[in-house]
C-alpha cells in the first residue's frame, strides 16, 4: 500500500468518524428549532390561541354582516404593513441564529478544473533538451476544514444572535399592540361619532317640538313672536350640529378603513354595542400593575434582550483574541496528459495524488492593542443598553401610573354624566310642561333643552374617554389582547 493510498484512507476515516460525531452533537433539528420561536403569521396569536393559530388564517375579505370590534382588530393585524415589517425582521434575525449555529459544523469544498497548455522549448546547445508539449491539465480536490475549539467565540456569537431574536420578537409584539390599539381606538371613535350623531338628531327632534309648540301658541294668539323666533334659531342650530356630525361620521369611517388596511371608501357597518366597555377586570392596585408591566411590556423585554446581546458581544470580542484550533484535511488529484520530458522521447501522462491531514493552531500574539479597544467599545455599548433599559422602565412605570389614575377618573366621570342626563331630562320635562301650560317661558324651555343636549354630549365624551383610557392602560402595561375588547 503506497503512501498516497494510506493518506486517502486516513482522510476517509476522518470523514467517516468525525462527521457522524458532529451529527450526534448537533442534530438537524438544532437548525430548525429556531423557526418555532418566530410567529407563523404577522398577527402571531393575538387573534387566536396558540393551538388554533394555524387553523384560523386571516380572512380574505370583510364578513357580510355588521363588524364587531374583533373583526376590526383582525383585519388590522392581518393587513397592517407595520406588523408585517416587524414579522419579517424577526424572521431575518431567526435566520441569523441558524447562521451562527452552522459555525459548529465543518466546511467542505470541492474544486475542479481543466486547462490546455501549449509549450515549446528550444535549447541552443543541446537539442536533446528541446521540448514541444501539448499538455492537458486536469485537477480536482476535496478539502475539509473544521474549527474544533475557539474558547467561546462561537458560543458568544450564538448567544448574541439568540438575544437579538428575542429582541426582534418583542419588537414584533410591540408593533402588534400598536396596531391593535390604533384599530380599537378608531373603532371606538367611529362609535362615538355615531352616538354623537344620534344625540344631535335627538336634539334636533326636541328643537323641532319646541318650535312647533311656540308656533302653535303664536298662531293661537297666546304666544310671543320672540318665542317663535328663538325656537326657530335653536332648531336651525340643531340642524347645523346634526349636519356636522354626519360629516364627522364619514371621516371616522375613512379613518377606521385605513386602520384596517382597507381603502377609505370600503363599505361596512359596525355592530352597535349594547353597553359600554367599562368592566375593568384587570384592574389591581397600581403598584401591582407597574410590576406586571416591568415583567411583560414588549419594550422592556426588547431592552433586556439587547442588554444580554451586548454582554454576549463582549464575550465574543474577547474570544476573538484567543487561540483557535482547526482540523484540516484535503485529497487532491492532478493529471498532466501529453507531457514530453525530452526531445525524441514520446509524450507521457503524469498522474499525481496528494492527501493531507493535520491540525492548525492560530494564536494572536500582538494586534496593535486593537483588541483592548474593541472590548472597551463593546463594554460601552453594554452600558448604553443598560441606561436605555432603565429609561424605558421608568417611562413605562410613569405611563402606567398616569393611565391608571386617568381610567379611575374617567369611570367616575361617566357615572356623573349618567346622573347629569337623568336630572337634565327631568328638568326638560318640567320646563316643557310649564311652557305648554302657559306658566313658563321660551328661554326656560330652551335652557332645559340645551341642558339635555349638553348632558348627552358630556356622556358620549366621557364614554369615549373611558374606552380610550382603558386601551391606553392596557397598552402601557404591554398586555393588550382579545381580553381587552371582548364584547360585553
Amino acid at each position: 500500500m503506497n503512501v498516497s493510498l494510506r493518506l486517502a484512507l486516513s482522510l476517509c476515516w476522518a470523514l467517516g468518524v468525525l462527521l457522524p460525531a458532529s451529527a450526534m452533537a448537533l442534530q438537524l433539528t438544532d437548525f430548525t428549532e429556531f423557526q418555532g420561536r418566530v410567529a407563523g403569521s404577522p398577527a402571531k396569536e393575538m387573534l387566536t390561541t396558540a393551538a388554533e393559530s394555524e387553523l384560523a388564517p386571516c380572512a380574505a375579505a370583510l364578513p357580510q354582516r355588521p363588524l364587531t370590534l374583533l373583526d376590526v382588530v383582525e383585519q388590522a393585524l392581518c393587513n397592517s404593513p407595520r406588523s408585517a415589517e416587524a414579522w419579517s425582521i424577526a424572521k431575518a434575525q431567526a435566520a441569523q441564529v441558524a447562521v451562527q449555529k452552522s459555525n459548529y459544523l465543518p466546511r467542505v469544498n470541492v474544486t475542479a478544473g481543466a486547462a490546455k497548455v501549449r509549450n515549446h522549448v528550444e535549447n541552443s546547445l543541446f537539442s536533446s533538451l528541446d521540448q514541444d508539449n501539448n499538455i492537458t491539465n486536469r485537477t480536482a480536490s476535496l478539502r475539509l476544514s473544521w474549527l474544533l475549539a475557539d474558547l467561546g467565540q462561537r458560543a458568544a456569537k450564538l448567544g448574541q444572535a439568540q438575544a437579538l431574536l428575542n429582541a426582534a420578537n418583542a419588537a414584533h409584539d410591540a408593533a402588534l399592540q400598536e396596531v391593535f390599539i390604533t384599530a380599537a381606538q378608531a373603532y371606538f371613535d367611529n362609535l362615538t361619532t355615531q352616538a354623537t350623531l344620534t344625540a344631535f338628531e335627538d336634539a334636533e327632534s326636541l328643537a323641532k317640538e319646541s318650535l312647533a309648540a311656540a308656533t302653535a301658541k303664536f298662531k293661537a294668539g297666546v304666544g310671543l313672536l320672540t318665542d317663535q323666533l328663538q325656537a326657530q334659531t335653536a332648531y336651525a342650530q340643531a340642524r347645523l350640529d346634526r349636519i356636522k356630525a354626519e360629516g364627522d361620521l364619514k371621516n371616522a369611517h375613512g379613518t377606521l378603513s385605513a386602520a384596517m388596511g382597507l381603502m377609505a371608501n370600503t363599505p361596512f357597518q359596525l355592530l352597535k354595542r349594547s353597553q359600554p366597555l367599562e368592566q375593568a377586570d384587570f384592574l389591581n392596585r397600581v403598584d401591582v400593575l407597574i410590576q406586571q408591566a416591568t415583567e411583560s411590556h414588549p419594550a422592556i423585554l426588547a431592552a433586556k434582550a439587547k442588554v444580554l446581546a451586548a454582554e454576549e458581544n463582549i464575550k465574543g470580542v474577547r474570544a476573538e483574541g484567543l487561540p483557535t484550533l482547526n482540523f484540516n484535511t484535503e485529497l487532491s488529484r492532478s493529471d498532466q496528459m501529453g507531457y514530453q520530458q525530452l526531445a525524441n522521447f514520446p509524450a507521457s501522462n503524469v498522474y499525481s495524488t496528494t492527501a493531507t491531514i493535520g491540525l492548525q493552531l492560530n494564536m494572536p500574539l500582538f494586534e496593535g492593542f486593537s483588541r483592548s479597544y474593541q472590548v472597551q467599545s463593546a463594554e460601552a455599548e453594554r452600558q448604553t443598553r443598560v441606561a436605555e433599559l432603565n429609561r424605558i422602565m421608568q417611562q413605562v412605570s410613569l405611563e402606567v401610573w398616569k393611565s391608571y389614575h386617568a381610567l379611575m377618573s374617567e369611570r367616575e366621570n361617566l357615572r356623573a354624566t349618567e346622573e347629569l342626563i337623568r336630572h337634565a331630562q327631568e328638568a326638560f320635562k318640567v320646563a316643557q310642561g310649564r311652557y305648554q301650560a302657559g306658566v313658563g317661558n321660551m328661554i326656560e324651555l330652551l335652557n332645559a333643552q340645551n341642558a339635555v343636549s349638553g348632558a348627552r354630549q358630556q356622556h358620549i365624551k366621557s364614554l369615549a374617554a373611558l374606552r380610550a383610557a382603558r386601551l391606553k392602560l392596557a397598552a402601557n402595561m404591554g398586555n393588550v389582547g382579545l381580553w381587552a375588547i371582548v364584547e360585553p
